[in-house]
């Protein structure tokens, strides 16, 4: 057969690919049997179509095919969209040529068609995939150069938009002890910068659901009527479908990402694994911004710690050890009023003592008892308590004169050495719960307080028994110097007796110098005691130097011995000290009087300025020409009772260089002894004391 014998509807018939022609209007001239089957038609039933009107998807897609035939250009890869006999839409491409009458005018279209559907799902499935990599692309840029969801969440949201349908988004992020979950929603004003609609309780919220439920949650309709706590700060009345996602780091559930539409069945699974990618993408970002703010809480913790030690141990009254520990534990536990309460376990009483706010004089007048309140709970357990809404708490007391108005309390008890000694309670704005880390970082300005309201307690009662101490003292030392002094009278009366014969004299002598001696130990047990109540408040600044000139001049011009004492000082050497500074260097220079067998006593005294510890301070030395002190008792010299030397004719009690340990200790300083010539303990004593030195007001 020959190429001019070839049968062309044999031809059309054996092609793959669809062949028709049609008029103008669509009316079917010829049809081969692929193009039935393409379109799901018996071949016979074609003649009765009308392409244009019962193929063509769109009419406006073939009045343009025609529109562009008639201007006599053949089309290729036309493409337009048939609909199949099963109402299935097909996309076709389509080359096509126009059909020309003997005039050459354009009577209809003969067009080869071929099934694209395919190709073109393939296609806008990759193109698809390409346009949500690029999104999550753009989503993890801006996790990865951010720190905290608060300054993406509407750039995230409005990326996120590309992929899926929402009218609201939000994200919600536990604590880290997870007694909470704060809600973040975008701030339209503010594209760096999310608003928290507050903390909501973490039982009964998305969140806890999801770390649970182990999967996303997803409700088609009615959304708005579920009860998760999220809802109570969100607005829901229109929302019909949800879809909930766990932002998860590191293993852990830190939140959830959640979308909320108007129209039900909006998600599917489907749209819930697009929503996990970009949760995952989040959740490390959450995870360093929860790192981030623990360290610089727990930073500006410690700095608040340092602070309010130091004014604590400055601190004297009560009232200040409150407003010290009241402001600093505002820096990271705020509060908007805050109570101090002290526990009465005699009475069995909460007394207030201090507050700050609003209310403060209605609540520092109304005690309560270990039965009334949060408060009488906490003192009575010794345990913490967290309340979201005080005034909704049954276990709560109505103080008269405040008004209701459902704050959030935290109600800390001060525990001392054996019991709780005090409670400290905070209060928030409705709303604005207390979390774990609240509860922690008050824990510990509560453990500060309560060791400065024992020592200010111990202080208090140590003053008291200071003052009923030293009442004791005068009315003891009064009254024994009283009949010490009578007795004295007395027996020098007897004494004085010309008549009393010699013999009886020899034991009234010795009664009078018994006498004597303990008039003298009266007043050293009294000077020991005034030492040990000296308070270094009350010291003033003390000339060393005129000091000592004035204990000279004094031993020179009393002492039954010649006495000569060498004084190298200079004009000024300022010390810390009282008027007792002076009895330390009489006990000193009478010392070195008293234990000198020689009738002429030569005294060296030098007076230097020296580093000590790396504080400038003065010593003074004072060296004799003595009996010396041995090596074996030198250690034990400034005890009481220890004397010198036992001499029968040397009178002393053994009081007065403990008198001079204990000044020295007093005045911050320290006393030794060495050998006036070392390694020679015969030849003498050095007495030696150190004081800090003090700069002259005027200096």
């Amino acid at each position: 057969m020959g190429a001019e014998e070839l049968d062309v509807g044999l031809l059309t018939s054996e092609l793959l690919d669809g062949v028709f022609a049609c008029g103008k209007s669509g009316e079917i001239m010829f049809s081969n049997p692929a193009f039935a089957r393409m379109l799901g038609f018996r071949h016979e039933a074609m003649k009765a179509k009308n392409i244009a009107k019962d193929i063509v998807e769109r009419d406006l897609e073939w009045r343009a095919l025609v529109s562009l035939l008639e201007q006599g250009s053949p089309i290729h890869d036309y493409e337009i969209k048939f609909r199949r006999s099963d109402g299935m839409v097909m996309i076709i491409s389509l080359t096509a040529n126009a059909l020309l009458d003997g005039n050459g005018s354009p009577i209809g279209i003969a067009a080869v068609a071929r099934d694209i559907s395919t190709r073109k799902g393939v296609e806008n499935e990759l193109r698809e995939k390409a346009f949500r990599i690029d999104i999550m692309n753009r989503i993890a840029k801006l996790a990865g150069t951010h720190k905290d969801i608060r300054t993406v969440l509407l750039k995230v949201s409005e990326e996120l938009q590309k992929l899926l349908d929402f009218d609201s988004i939000c994200a919600g992020v536990t604590e880290e002890k997870g007694r909470h979950v704060e809600v973040f929603v975008p701030d339209p004003k503010h594209a760096d910068k999310a608003v928290s609609l507050g903390k909501v309780l973490y039982e009964g919220s998305i969140v806890e659901k999801l770390r649970f439920g182990g999967k996303a949650v997803i409700v088609e309709k009615e959304a708005g009527r579920k009860l998760f706590s999220e809802f109570g700060v969100l607005d829901v009345n229109k929302a019909s479908s949800m879809m909930a996602v766990p932002l998860t780091s590191r293993g852990r559930v830190l939140g959830s990402l959640n979308l909320l539409d108007s129209k039900q069945a909006e998600y599917d699974w489907e749209s819930a694994e697009a929503l996990q990618m970009v949760a995952d993408l989040l959740a490390g970002m959450i995870d360093n911004m929860v790192l981030f703010a623990t360290l610089e809480t727990k930073m500006s913790l410690q700095e608040a710690l340092v602070r309010s030690s130091v004014e604590l141990q400055r601190a004297i009254s009560t009232e200040q050890i409150y407003a010290a520990i009241s402001s600093h534990i505002m820096e990271v536990v705020r509060y908007k009023d805050l109570s101090f309460y002290v526990v009465d376990w005699q009475k069995k009483l909460v007394q207030p003592v201090y507050a700050v706010g609003g209310y403060s004089d209605e609540i520092l007048g109304d005690p309560g008892g270990f039965d009334d309140g949060i408060v009488g709970l906490v003192a009575k357990t010794g345990k913490a308590e967290f309340v979201d809404d005080v005034d909704a708490d049954p276990r709560s007391a109505d103080i008269p004169g405040v008004p209701l108005d459902h704050n959030s309390m935290l109600a800390i008890p001060l525990t001392g050495s054996q019991e709780v000694i005090g409670v400290l309670e905070l209060y928030r704005e409705r709303g604005q719960v207390f979390t774990q880390n609240d509860l922690e970082a008050g824990m510990l300005f509560a453990q500060q307080a309560s060791i400065a309201l024992e020592n200010s307690q111990l202080v208090s009662k140590l003053q008291d028994a200071k003052k009923e101490i030293e009442m004791l003292n005068d009315l003891m030392f009064h009254d024994i110097n009283n009949y010490n002094f009578a007795t004295l009278n007395y027996v020098e009366m007897v004494y004085k007796d010309y008549d009393l014969p010699h013999a009886a004299k020899v034991p009234l002598e010795k009664s009078l110098h018994l006498i004597r001696e303990n008039a003298k130990l009266i007043e050293n047990v009294k000077k020991l005691t005034k030492i040990g109540i000296m308070e270094p408040d009350d010291f003033v600044l003390v000339n060393l130097s005129n000091v000592l000139r004035k204990v000279v001049s004094g031993i020179m011009t009393s002492s039954t011995k010649r006495v000569g004492v060498k004084l190298d000082a200079p004009e000024e050497a300022y010390i810390k000290a009282n008027p007792l500074v002076d009895e330390l260097f009489v006990n000193l220079f009478n010392n070195a009087v008293k234990y000198d067998p020689h009738e002429e006593v030569d005294i060296d005294v030098e007076v230097k300025k020296v580093l000590e510890e790396e504080r400038p301070s003065w010593k003074v030395c004072i060296s004799d020409n003595g009996y010396g002190i041995p090596d074996d008792k030198k250690a034990m010299l400034f005890q009481k009772y220890v004397r010198l030397k036992h001499d029968t004719k040397i009178s002393g009690s053994g009081l007065g260089l403990s008198i001079c340990r204990a000044l020295t200790d007093k005045f911050s300083g320290r006393i030794w002894v060495e050998d006036r010539v070392q390694g020679k303990s015969e030849l003498g004593a050095r007495f030696c004391v150190i004081f800090p030195a003090e700069r002259h007001p005027k200096a």
